[in-house]
């Protein structure tokens, strides 16, 4: 980012000429599931969940969505690819969606009175929802993703073998994600913050994995006694139970910086630079 910066102004200054970079020509990997992995669906529950708190909808990412379809584009572009999952939404207002269990409920996080209490309300609960689903592989994700590869199937074949995962963060070490991001507190363990941060869209976990369940519940219960940013939250669980998560490589969250890195699953769309980019590139 800083090096764009510093391109730009280098190129008002005259001392350097703007270059357009043409975007490359490509395809999202897409082929039918095999008779093996549609066998595999077929014998396990797949349930789907999403957590979405607040009538109005706000993306801090930059791009705009339409309130009325509230789960879009994260739910079409799932059940385009699992059509007989199970879908469930946690929420506290009345939401009505074809095909989505609502589940409307109350929030435990202290202090309710915060600016951030909408978003911490929201990861508690993703972590709660995973625990409580009972299917065998569950999966929560925020409403503004956008699934465009079939490799998606791979994520149930992850998830069965690591347990439950998570996807990467760009800004990797834990002190970078707390010095430049909201809603942060002070790292007090003896990491210094220089162990691996985490994001939260996609999550996932097996039916009764116990690492995972611990993890999560230890997740659960900071968020609500100790509230801040969930990426904070994950790492004092990890401290605290030495239990952590497979972390998901970045084409399973493209966010903004890596629009164009190849073999990509799931767009952050919500970030308007990867929106504005893939919208040239389909």
């Amino acid at each position: 980012m800083i090096n764009r910066i510093k391109d730009t102004i280098a190129v008002l200054l005259g001392k350097a000429k703007a270059v357009v970079i043409k975007k490359p020509d490509f395809k999202f990997r897409n082929i039918d599931f095999s008779f093996d992995e549609n066998k595999m669906i077929n014998s396990i529950s797949i349930e789907f969940l999403f957590a979405e708190f607040g009538e109005s909808r706000t993306n801090g990412g930059g791009s705009l969505f339409n309130e009325n379809v509230r789960l879009e584009p994260t739910l079409s572009t799932l059940k385009k690819y699992f059509p007989e999952a199970k879908y469930t939404v946690y929420t506290d207002f009345d939401l009505k969606i074809d095909g989505v269990e609502t589940i409307k409920v109350s929030s435990p996080v202290k202090f309710p009175d915060h600016e951030r209490f909408g978003y911490r309300t929201a990861d508690y609960f993703k972590f709660y929802s995973l625990i409580h689903s009972s299917a065998d592989f569950k999966c929560v994700l925020d409403s503004d993703m956008k699934i465009v590869s079939s490799d998606i199937i791979s994520l149930i074949y992850l998830t069965q073998k690591f347990g439950f995962c998570v996807p990467y963060n760009d800004r990797q070490l834990l002190r970078r994600d707390m010095e430049s991001s909201k809603d942060t507190q002070n790292i007090k363990d003896e990491s210094k913050g220089l162990g691996h941060s985490y994001n939260q869209s996609p999550m996932t976990l097996w039916k009764n994995d116990k690492r995972g369940v611990d993890f999560f519940s230890n997740c659960m219960e900071i968020m609500k006694n100790d509230p801040s940013r969930a990426s904070l939250v994950m790492w004092k669980s990890a401290w605290k139970t030495g239990v952590y998560p497979y972390i998901l490589p970045k084409q399973w969250c493209v966010c903004n910086g890596n629009e164009g890195i190849g073999d990509e699953i799931i767009l952050h769309v919500g970030h308007k630079s990867v929106n504005d980019y893939y919208n040239d590139n389909r």
